[in-house]
């Protein structure tokens, strides 16, 4: 399990998570990025089991549906 720090959409550090559900790996990785996002300058953060793709902040924004 790993937290990806993201800095303009690209990943720029990561740290392995230690909780063994999905919404214990999101509030580890919420913390995480809380403590050490400035100094790493991180933008964001994605959270993955493998290559399973758990949760991403800040969330994507909705797309824009033209009309």
């Amino acid at each position: 399990m790993r937290c990806y720090f993201m800095r303009q959409g690209h990943i720029d550090g990561v740290e392995f998570l230690t909780s063994t559900d999905d919404e214990g790996r999101i509030a580890e990785a919420r913390k995480l990025f809380k403590t050490s996002s400035k100094a790493r300058g991180a933008d964001g953060f994605e959270v993955w089991e493998g290559s399973r793709f758990i949760y991403r902040f800040p969330p994507d924004p909705q797309p824009k549906v033209k009309l």
